[in-house]
């Protein structure tokens, strides 16, 4: 059980993951990656990843915390189990490692959760690690077939 000053750096380690959730996957507040990400700051999400445009092509785009998981920290590290999703309203995506949207504008709407593993040094995030809901986002999306076609 953590004590004293190895408590108080848990404590503030999710905090500021709390508030990178909330403001930057939530809300699609970009001000905070400066202040709240070293500079060499990586993201792996094998989804989405870092990239420009998400706010165009899913404008209503947010993740959330799960309100009834508590966030785990431990040593440098913070898990989070999240779930998010919106309707595609912009532009397509071409680049998906996967496929392409079919289209733009599609109005299809996702929901899909995960779990992402931060590392922190010196209270800001140097990395994010996702393991998202990819396959029924996809689904979803219409870019691969929800049909089971093995026999």
């Amino acid at each position: 059980m953590p004590h004293g000053e190895e408590q108080s750096m848990l404590e503030m380690n999710k905090q500021v993951v709390s508030e990178y959730t909330t403001e930057f996957w939530g809300k699609g507040n970009t001000d905070v990656v400066d202040r709240l990400c070293a500079d060499d700051f990586v993201s792996d999400c094998p989804l989405h990843g870092r990239r420009q445009g998400k706010a165009q092509a899913f404008p209503d785009f947010v993740i959330h915390a799960y309100g009834s998981i508590p966030m785990i920290a431990e040593n440098d590290y913070v898990v989070v189990r999240w779930i998010g999703g919106g309707k595609h309203t912009g532009p397509a995506f071409d680049d998906l490692p996967i496929g392409r949207l079919p289209g733009q504008n599609t109005g299809r709407i996702i929901q899909f959760s995960g779990t992402t593993i931060y590392t922190l040094r010196d209270g800001k995030i140097i990395e994010e690690v996702a393991e998202e809901g990819a396959l029924t986002a996809l689904q979803q999306l219409g870019i691969l077939s929800s049909s089971n076609t093995a026999e």
